[in-house]
Protein backbone atom coordinates (compact mmCIF):
# COMPACT_ATOMS: atom_id res chain seq x y z
CA UNK A 1 0.00 0.00 0.00
CA UNK A 2 1.62 3.41 -1.15
CA UNK A 3 1.48 6.14 1.67
CA UNK A 4 0.42 9.80 0.89
CA UNK A 5 1.23 12.23 2.92
CA UNK A 6 -0.32 15.51 3.17
CA UNK A 7 1.26 18.86 4.55
CA UNK A 8 -1.03 21.92 5.88
CA UNK A 9 -0.28 24.70 7.69
CA UNK A 10 -3.92 24.62 9.76
CA UNK A 11 -5.89 22.04 10.90
CA UNK A 12 -8.71 23.86 10.97
CA UNK A 13 -7.91 23.71 6.98
CA UNK A 14 -7.85 20.07 7.23
CA UNK A 15 -10.86 19.10 8.81
CA UNK A 16 -12.96 21.86 6.81
CA UNK A 17 -11.55 22.12 3.63
CA UNK A 18 -10.19 18.91 2.72
CA UNK A 19 -12.28 16.93 5.23
CA UNK A 20 -13.52 13.14 3.81
CA UNK A 21 -11.33 13.55 0.88
CA UNK A 22 -8.64 11.73 3.34
CA UNK A 23 -10.90 8.44 4.12
CA UNK A 24 -12.70 8.76 0.55
CA UNK A 25 -8.46 7.98 -1.01
CA UNK A 26 -8.14 5.57 1.82
CA UNK A 27 -11.15 3.21 1.01
CA UNK A 28 -11.78 3.96 -2.90
CA UNK A 29 -8.22 4.22 -3.61
CA UNK A 30 -5.91 2.02 -1.03
CA UNK A 31 -3.59 4.83 -0.24
CA UNK A 32 -2.47 4.68 3.52
CA UNK A 33 -3.37 8.89 4.45
CA UNK A 34 -0.64 10.44 6.64
CA UNK A 35 -1.05 14.10 7.69
CA UNK A 36 1.23 17.11 9.21
CA UNK A 37 0.03 20.01 10.59
CA UNK A 38 0.20 22.54 13.27
CA UNK A 39 -1.96 20.90 16.01
CA UNK A 40 -4.86 21.63 17.77
CA UNK A 41 -8.22 22.68 16.56
CA UNK A 42 -9.66 18.82 17.08
CA UNK A 43 -7.25 17.74 14.57
CA UNK A 44 -6.35 13.93 16.60
CA UNK A 45 -9.82 13.39 16.99
CA UNK A 46 -10.71 13.97 13.30
CA UNK A 47 -7.68 11.97 12.53
CA UNK A 48 -8.86 9.13 14.39
CA UNK A 49 -12.35 9.30 12.81
CA UNK A 50 -10.94 9.57 8.91
CA UNK A 51 -8.21 6.68 9.64
CA UNK A 52 -5.25 9.17 9.29
CA UNK A 53 -1.98 8.63 10.94
CA UNK A 54 -1.03 12.40 12.40
CA UNK A 55 1.93 14.14 13.29
CA UNK A 56 1.75 17.26 14.61
CA UNK A 57 4.58 19.64 13.54
CA UNK A 58 3.99 23.51 14.13
CA UNK A 59 3.89 25.30 10.55
CA UNK A 60 4.09 29.27 11.05
CA UNK A 61 2.08 31.63 8.57
CA UNK A 62 4.54 34.15 9.11
CA UNK A 63 8.53 34.07 8.13
CA UNK A 64 10.30 32.56 11.21
CA UNK A 65 13.62 31.05 9.78
CA UNK A 66 14.77 29.20 12.87
CA UNK A 67 11.05 27.74 13.37
CA UNK A 68 11.08 26.92 10.01
CA UNK A 69 14.52 25.13 9.64
CA UNK A 70 13.50 23.27 12.63
CA UNK A 71 10.08 22.07 11.19
CA UNK A 72 11.56 21.05 8.02
CA UNK A 73 13.93 19.17 9.83
CA UNK A 74 11.16 17.10 11.31
CA UNK A 75 9.30 16.89 8.17
CA UNK A 76 12.27 14.99 6.55
CA UNK A 77 12.94 13.10 9.07
CA UNK A 78 9.11 11.65 9.14
CA UNK A 79 8.86 10.85 5.31
CA UNK A 80 12.35 8.93 6.37
CA UNK A 81 10.32 7.39 8.79
CA UNK A 82 7.29 6.42 7.17
CA UNK A 83 8.74 5.73 4.01
CA UNK A 84 6.10 8.05 2.50
CA UNK A 85 5.61 7.81 -1.44
CA UNK A 86 3.46 10.49 -2.43
CA UNK A 87 3.65 14.48 -0.73
CA UNK A 88 0.34 16.62 -1.25
CA UNK A 89 0.91 20.21 0.25
CA UNK A 90 -1.16 22.97 0.60
CA UNK A 91 -1.06 26.73 1.57
CA UNK A 92 2.45 28.95 1.28
CA UNK A 93 4.63 27.32 4.07
CA UNK A 94 3.31 23.98 4.14
CA UNK A 95 4.07 24.02 -0.11
CA UNK A 96 7.34 25.22 0.47
CA UNK A 97 8.62 23.02 3.40
CA UNK A 98 6.76 19.98 1.93
CA UNK A 99 8.66 20.49 -1.49
CA UNK A 100 11.93 21.33 0.00
CA UNK A 101 11.46 18.06 2.09
CA UNK A 102 10.80 16.29 -0.95
CA UNK A 103 13.91 16.83 -2.43
CA UNK A 104 15.90 16.54 0.58
CA UNK A 105 14.50 12.75 1.03
CA UNK A 106 13.90 11.62 -2.66
CA UNK A 107 10.39 11.79 -2.78
CA UNK A 108 9.46 10.95 -6.52
CA UNK A 109 5.68 12.20 -6.28
CA UNK A 110 5.02 16.00 -5.54
CA UNK A 111 1.74 17.68 -5.79
CA UNK A 112 0.97 21.33 -4.72
CA UNK A 113 -2.10 22.95 -3.69
CA UNK A 114 -2.40 26.40 -5.60
CA UNK A 115 -5.56 27.87 -3.48
CA UNK A 116 -5.43 31.12 -4.66
CA UNK A 117 -3.07 34.10 -5.94
CA UNK A 118 -1.52 35.35 -2.84
CA UNK A 119 0.70 38.05 -4.08
CA UNK A 120 -2.31 39.35 -6.44
CA UNK A 121 -2.85 42.43 -4.43
CA UNK A 122 0.60 42.81 -3.67
CA UNK A 123 3.49 45.03 -4.87
CA UNK A 124 6.95 46.06 -4.74
CA UNK A 125 9.81 44.08 -3.51
CA UNK A 126 6.89 41.94 -1.68
CA UNK A 127 5.21 40.90 -4.38
CA UNK A 128 8.89 39.63 -6.38
CA UNK A 129 9.61 37.62 -3.40
CA UNK A 130 6.15 35.65 -3.33
CA UNK A 131 6.03 35.28 -6.89
CA UNK A 132 9.45 33.87 -7.08
CA UNK A 133 9.00 31.70 -4.05
CA UNK A 134 5.37 30.46 -6.50
CA UNK A 135 7.66 29.69 -9.22
CA UNK A 136 10.65 27.76 -6.83
CA UNK A 137 7.97 25.44 -5.53
CA UNK A 138 6.31 24.82 -8.52
CA UNK A 139 10.08 23.78 -10.21
CA UNK A 140 10.19 21.38 -7.19
CA UNK A 141 6.42 19.86 -8.00
CA UNK A 142 5.42 17.07 -10.03
CA UNK A 143 1.92 18.27 -10.61
CA UNK A 144 -0.01 21.93 -9.68
CA UNK A 145 -4.01 21.67 -9.08
CA UNK A 146 -4.91 25.10 -9.42
CA UNK A 147 -8.17 25.42 -8.02
CA UNK A 148 -10.12 27.77 -10.11
CA UNK A 149 -9.01 28.30 -14.10
CA UNK A 150 -8.52 31.88 -12.76
CA UNK A 151 -5.71 30.79 -10.63
CA UNK A 152 -4.24 28.56 -13.62
CA UNK A 153 -4.25 31.03 -16.16
CA UNK A 154 -2.90 34.07 -13.55
CA UNK A 155 -0.26 32.03 -12.62
CA UNK A 156 0.49 30.76 -16.38
CA UNK A 157 0.57 34.34 -17.59
CA UNK A 158 3.29 35.12 -14.49
CA UNK A 159 5.28 32.35 -15.40
CA UNK A 160 4.92 30.93 -12.45
CA UNK A 161 4.02 27.15 -13.87
CA UNK A 162 6.13 25.07 -16.58
CA UNK A 163 3.35 24.28 -19.54
CA UNK A 164 1.50 21.42 -18.68
CA UNK A 165 2.52 21.30 -14.99
CA UNK A 166 -0.91 22.46 -13.83
CA UNK A 167 -4.17 20.60 -13.19
CA UNK A 168 -7.63 22.02 -12.70
CA UNK A 169 -9.88 19.38 -10.75
CA UNK A 170 -13.50 19.72 -13.26
CA UNK A 171 -14.44 23.07 -12.91
CA UNK A 172 -12.33 23.96 -9.88
CA UNK A 173 -12.38 23.62 -5.82
CA UNK A 174 -9.68 21.09 -3.58
CA UNK A 175 -12.22 18.63 -2.60
CA UNK A 176 -15.87 20.24 -3.42
CA UNK A 177 -18.54 20.10 -1.36
CA UNK A 178 -21.06 18.31 0.24
CA UNK A 179 -24.75 19.12 -1.01
CA UNK A 180 -26.88 15.74 0.45
CA UNK A 181 -25.67 15.23 3.62
CA UNK A 182 -24.32 18.57 4.62
CA UNK A 183 -25.71 21.70 2.42
CA UNK A 184 -28.81 20.60 2.21
CA UNK A 185 -31.64 23.28 3.06
CA UNK A 186 -33.66 19.83 3.42
CA UNK A 187 -31.70 19.06 6.18
CA UNK A 188 -32.20 22.10 8.02
CA UNK A 189 -34.58 22.28 10.69
CA UNK A 190 -37.00 25.26 10.93
CA UNK A 191 -37.14 25.80 14.64
CA UNK A 192 -32.83 25.60 14.45
CA UNK A 193 -33.25 28.86 11.65
CA UNK A 194 -36.10 29.84 14.28
CA UNK A 195 -33.96 29.73 17.24
CA UNK A 196 -30.72 31.58 15.59
CA UNK A 197 -33.15 34.31 13.89
CA UNK A 198 -34.35 34.78 17.92
CA UNK A 199 -30.59 34.91 18.81
CA UNK A 200 -29.94 37.74 16.34
CA UNK A 201 -33.54 39.86 16.73
CA UNK A 202 -33.74 38.94 12.75
CA UNK A 203 -37.75 39.30 12.33
CA UNK A 204 -39.77 38.31 8.35
CA UNK A 205 -39.87 41.78 7.60
CA UNK A 206 -35.53 41.78 7.72
CA UNK A 207 -33.99 41.98 4.08
CA UNK A 208 -30.59 40.17 5.49
CA UNK A 209 -27.28 40.75 3.10
CA UNK A 210 -25.13 38.04 4.60
CA UNK A 211 -20.90 37.67 4.44
CA UNK A 212 -18.85 35.10 5.51
CA UNK A 213 -15.03 35.21 5.38
CA UNK A 214 -11.63 36.32 6.81
CA UNK A 215 -12.71 40.51 7.75
CA UNK A 216 -9.65 41.84 6.04
CA UNK A 217 -9.63 44.65 3.43
CA UNK A 218 -9.25 42.19 0.61
CA UNK A 219 -11.98 40.57 1.49
CA UNK A 220 -13.55 44.20 0.15
CA UNK A 221 -14.95 44.70 3.53
CA UNK A 222 -14.66 48.10 2.88
CA UNK A 223 -16.88 48.48 -0.39
CA UNK A 224 -19.75 46.36 1.39
CA UNK A 225 -19.73 48.45 4.52
CA UNK A 226 -20.37 51.87 2.18
CA UNK A 227 -22.55 49.96 -0.09
CA UNK A 228 -24.91 49.03 3.29
CA UNK A 229 -24.55 52.75 4.31
CA UNK A 230 -26.01 53.61 0.96
CA UNK A 231 -29.00 50.86 1.18
CA UNK A 232 -29.53 51.77 4.18
CA UNK A 233 -30.02 55.68 3.29
CA UNK A 234 -31.79 55.29 0.07
CA UNK A 235 -34.31 52.90 1.44
CA UNK A 236 -35.16 53.65 4.92
CA UNK A 237 -38.76 52.47 5.30
CA UNK A 238 -36.95 48.77 4.31
CA UNK A 239 -35.44 46.87 7.04
CA UNK A 240 -32.31 46.17 5.60
CA UNK A 241 -29.69 44.84 7.58
CA UNK A 242 -25.55 43.06 7.57
CA UNK A 243 -25.10 39.86 8.79
CA UNK A 244 -21.06 39.40 9.43
CA UNK A 245 -20.04 36.36 10.04
CA UNK A 246 -16.26 35.65 10.80
CA UNK A 247 -12.95 37.41 12.40
CA UNK A 248 -10.95 39.39 12.62
CA UNK A 249 -7.13 39.27 11.12
CA UNK A 250 -3.77 40.66 11.35
CA UNK A 251 -2.23 40.69 8.23
CA UNK A 252 -4.16 42.99 6.13
CA UNK A 253 -6.36 43.62 9.25
CA UNK A 254 -8.90 46.33 9.20
CA UNK A 255 -9.03 49.63 10.67
CA UNK A 256 -10.14 49.25 14.34
CA UNK A 257 -12.40 52.07 13.39
CA UNK A 258 -14.18 49.96 10.67
CA UNK A 259 -14.27 46.86 13.30
CA UNK A 260 -15.55 49.13 15.97
CA UNK A 261 -18.55 49.88 13.30
CA UNK A 262 -19.14 46.06 12.48
CA UNK A 263 -19.62 45.34 15.89
CA UNK A 264 -21.58 48.43 17.26
CA UNK A 265 -23.99 49.14 14.63
CA UNK A 266 -28.22 48.50 15.42
CA UNK A 267 -28.15 47.16 11.71
CA UNK A 268 -25.16 45.21 11.76
CA UNK A 269 -25.19 41.60 13.09
CA UNK A 270 -21.62 40.42 14.05
CA UNK A 271 -21.65 36.67 14.61
CA UNK A 272 -17.70 36.24 14.76
CA UNK A 273 -16.63 33.19 13.97
CA UNK A 274 -18.64 30.34 14.08
CA UNK A 275 -18.57 26.45 13.71
CA UNK A 276 -18.30 24.93 10.39
CA UNK A 277 -20.83 22.23 11.68
CA UNK A 278 -23.11 25.28 11.88
CA UNK A 279 -22.28 27.27 8.88
CA UNK A 280 -25.18 25.82 6.78
CA UNK A 281 -27.95 27.28 9.13
CA UNK A 282 -26.56 30.52 8.91
CA UNK A 283 -26.89 30.58 4.82
CA UNK A 284 -30.29 30.05 6.19
CA UNK A 285 -30.70 33.83 7.83
CA UNK A 286 -29.53 35.68 4.42
CA UNK A 287 -31.39 36.59 1.10
CA UNK A 288 -28.30 37.08 -0.28
CA UNK A 289 -24.48 36.18 -0.24
CA UNK A 290 -22.21 39.21 -1.18
CA UNK A 291 -18.47 38.35 -1.42
CA UNK A 292 -16.62 41.62 -2.54
CA UNK A 293 -13.54 40.36 -2.61
CA UNK A 294 -10.48 42.11 -4.22
CA UNK A 295 -8.37 38.15 -4.53
CA UNK A 296 -9.86 34.90 -4.64
CA UNK A 297 -8.83 31.86 -5.13
CA UNK A 298 -11.99 30.26 -5.74
CA UNK A 299 -14.44 31.73 -3.47
CA UNK A 300 -16.26 28.29 -1.61
CA UNK A 301 -18.54 30.51 0.52
CA UNK A 302 -20.36 31.48 -2.44
CA UNK A 303 -20.70 28.02 -3.41
CA UNK A 304 -21.94 26.94 0.02
CA UNK A 305 -24.37 29.61 -0.18
CA UNK A 306 -25.83 28.78 -3.66
CA UNK A 307 -25.86 24.98 -2.39
CA UNK A 308 -28.44 26.30 0.17
CA UNK A 309 -30.57 28.04 -2.33
CA UNK A 310 -29.20 31.52 -1.73
CA UNK A 311 -28.13 33.82 -4.09
CA UNK A 312 -24.52 34.77 -4.17
CA UNK A 313 -23.00 38.26 -5.40
CA UNK A 314 -19.31 38.09 -6.34
CA UNK A 315 -16.22 39.62 -7.73
CA UNK A 316 -16.42 39.22 -11.81
CA UNK A 317 -12.59 39.63 -11.80
CA UNK A 318 -11.01 37.05 -9.03
CA UNK A 319 -11.49 33.31 -8.73
CA UNK A 320 -14.83 33.25 -7.29
CA UNK A 321 -16.51 34.26 -10.58
CA UNK A 322 -16.29 31.00 -11.49
CA UNK A 323 -18.22 29.74 -8.88
CA UNK A 324 -21.73 31.28 -10.37
CA UNK A 325 -23.12 32.24 -13.72
CA UNK A 326 -24.01 35.38 -14.03
CA UNK A 327 -27.62 36.57 -14.45
CA UNK A 328 -28.72 32.65 -13.85
CA UNK A 329 -27.55 31.52 -10.46
CA UNK A 330 -25.54 34.91 -8.74
CA UNK A 331 -24.73 38.18 -9.99
CA UNK A 332 -21.77 40.04 -10.53
CA UNK A 333 -19.94 43.36 -9.31
CA UNK A 334 -16.47 45.07 -9.31
CA UNK A 335 -14.36 47.05 -6.90
CA UNK A 336 -17.16 49.75 -6.18
CA UNK A 337 -19.73 49.91 -3.77
CA UNK A 338 -22.11 51.28 -6.31
CA UNK A 339 -22.10 47.61 -8.25
CA UNK A 340 -22.88 45.86 -4.57
CA UNK A 341 -25.71 47.81 -4.05
CA UNK A 342 -27.22 47.56 -7.31
CA UNK A 343 -26.74 43.76 -7.47
CA UNK A 344 -28.58 44.22 -4.23
CA UNK A 345 -31.03 45.87 -5.10
CA UNK A 346 -32.08 43.55 -8.15
CA UNK A 347 -32.39 40.36 -5.20
CA UNK A 348 -35.17 42.90 -3.76
CA UNK A 349 -37.33 40.94 -6.61
CA UNK A 350 -38.65 37.75 -4.25
CA UNK A 351 -39.07 35.74 -7.61
CA UNK A 352 -35.57 36.85 -9.46
CA UNK A 353 -33.92 36.14 -5.93
CA UNK A 354 -35.97 32.62 -5.26
CA UNK A 355 -34.95 32.00 -9.02
CA UNK A 356 -31.17 32.43 -8.92
CA UNK A 357 -31.35 30.33 -5.46
CA UNK A 358 -32.77 27.23 -6.92
CA UNK A 359 -30.70 27.80 -10.39
CA UNK A 360 -27.32 27.83 -8.00
CA UNK A 361 -28.17 24.77 -6.02
CA UNK A 362 -28.36 22.86 -9.46
CA UNK A 363 -25.34 24.58 -10.76
CA UNK A 364 -23.45 23.24 -7.17
CA UNK A 365 -24.63 20.07 -7.51
CA UNK A 366 -23.56 19.26 -11.49
CA UNK A 367 -20.24 20.39 -10.80
CA UNK A 368 -19.02 21.10 -7.58
CA UNK A 369 -20.51 18.30 -5.45
CA UNK A 370 -17.31 16.55 -3.53
CA UNK A 371 -17.97 13.04 -4.80
CA UNK A 372 -17.09 14.73 -8.46
CA UNK A 373 -13.54 16.55 -7.36
CA UNK A 374 -12.36 13.82 -5.23
CA UNK A 375 -12.71 11.32 -8.58
CA UNK A 376 -10.75 13.95 -10.26
CA UNK A 377 -8.22 14.00 -6.94
CA UNK A 378 -7.64 10.26 -7.06
CA UNK A 379 -7.41 9.92 -11.29
CA UNK A 380 -4.52 12.45 -10.49
CA UNK A 381 -2.39 10.56 -8.07
CA UNK A 382 -3.35 7.44 -10.14
CA UNK A 383 -2.15 8.71 -13.32
CA UNK A 384 0.90 10.40 -11.51
CA UNK A 385 2.06 7.23 -9.42
CA UNK A 386 1.24 4.54 -12.47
Amino acid sequence: MKKILEIINLPGSAINFIGGQFKYLNEEGGYEMHLICSPGGGIEEFCQENNVKYHAIQLNRQVSLLQDIKSLQKICKYIRKEHIDIVIAHQSKGRLLGMIACAITGVKFRIVFAHGVVYETMTGLKKWLMMKNDKFVSSLATKVVCVSNFVKQRRMADHIDKPGKTVLLGRGSCNGLDTINKFNPSLVLPQDVEVLKQKYGITSEDFIVGFCGRLVRDKGIMELIEAFKTLVEKYPKKSIKLLIIGGPEKRDGLPEDVLHYLTHTDRIIFTGRIPFAEIQKYYLLMDVLVLPTHREGFGMVAVEASAMERPAIVSSYTGCAETIIDGETGLYIDKTASSIVAAIEKCFDKDFSRKLGLNGRRFVIENFEHTIIRKHVLNLINSIVN
